[in-house]
């Protein structure tokens, strides 16, 4: 009888020594556990965590709304930015690939990780949003189709007589004519929504800006926009007050005063009221000097000489247009008739 317990107390010491035995009834069994510090476990492993780590609060994950545009910046060439801010902020951040229609990007890591990947990719976002094309802008249609007219006779009369060397579309459409307030780049649905509701708001001002009378411009006097006329890339039309009250004026730096207190412009350029007719660009069957199909960087640096143009329409106009709306006009983007789409319009 003592024989028998001791024997079954040393089985249990046995039992006790190795927690890879489970007894079940008389029978033992060996099983593998992550618990266990056998070499040969074939389970995974969890590192073991500082104590700084574990004070910092377990890893999360976040997603923060990046318009797509400025992906790339975030990603850098080959990967390289993207590298750069996993290695410095030990967060995994995620990118959506480029034929995504994802704003979202994710990091995850522990808090002192998210902020400061977060605070990463916001200052590149601020460093990289004027190397965004802009994508609407704050328009004035002139929209008088005798005024359209007029415009189209010139241009050809032009195109045959002083500018053989330019490409058709150097010509602005007719119908796409407008009188240009500020340029803005809205990168999202949810932008462009509330910019067309901040021009609503304006209303009020508005009209205590040009009162109840229609609001009429003279488009005329031809000008170059360059200093040098000899050296020309764009060639305008002013566009004044016909009533010489200079309304036209006050509306439209009332308008770009407003949207630029409102975050929404950010161009530096001075406002100057006018009509753009013509924008140089070389045929696309050879260079002004008798070569083949211009570059595309030498298309960009191309200049007319517009002194003997502008000289012989110094007293050209192209009559009246009353301006009827202030539009969120798309960049680009016309209907049939060559006038710029929209996305939101203030009747005047």
């Amino acid at each position: 009888m003592v024989s028998r317990l001791a024997s079954s107390v040393q089985r249990f010491t046995k039992v006790m020594n190795n927690p890879n035995i489970v007894v079940v009834g008389s029978r033992r069994y060996r099983v593998r556990t992550m618990l266990a510090g056998n070499a040969n476990s074939s389970g995974p492993k969890s590192p073991p965590q500082s104590n700084s780590k574990a004070k910092q609060g377990k890893s999360d994950r976040i997603t923060i709304d990046v318009p797509r545009q400025l992906h790339k910046y975030i990603v850098g060439a080959r990967g390289s930015t993207l590298e750069r801010l996993r290695q410095q902020t030990h967060a995994k951040i995620t990118v959506p690939n480029e034929r995504s229609k994802s704003n979202l990007i994710e990091i995850e890591g522990m808090a002192d990780e998210r902020k400061s990947a977060q605070e990463m990719i916001n200052q590149l976002v601020a460093d990289n949003m004027a190397n965004v094309p802009y994508t609407h802008f704050i328009s004035l249609p002139l929209a008088d189709l005798d005024v359209q007219r007029k415009v189209g006779e010139f241009q050809r009369e032009a195109h045959q007589r002083f500018l053989q060397n330019v490409d058709c579309t150097s010509f602005v459409q007719p119908g796409s004519l407008h009188i240009t307030i500020g340029m803005l780049r809205l990168l999202s649905p949810a932008e462009v929504a509330k910019a067309v509701e901040f021009l609503k708001s304006l209303e009020s001002g508005i009209r205590q800006v040009i009162g109840t009378r229609p609001l009429v411009a003279t488009i005329g006097q031809l000008a170059a926009m360059e200093s040098d006329p000899a050296q020309s890339r764009i060639i305008y039309a002013k566009a004044e007050d016909f009533d010489k009250d200079r309304r036209l004026e006050q509306l439209c730096r009332y308008v770009r005063s407003k949207f630029d207190e409102g975050g929404y412009i950010d161009e530096k350029r001075e406002l100057k009221i006018h009509a753009t007719v013509f924008r140089a660009k070389p045929a696309r069957d050879s260079d002004p000097h008798g070569g083949q199909e211009t570059s595309g960087k030498a298309r960009s640096g191309f200049s007319v000489n517009a002194v003997p143009l502008l000289k012989e329409f110094k007293t050209l106009s192209f009559g009246v247009c009353r301006i009827g709306q202030i539009q969120i006009a798309r960049r680009f983007r016309h209907n049939e008739n060559g006038a710029y789409l929209h996305d939101g319009v203030l009747e005047l």
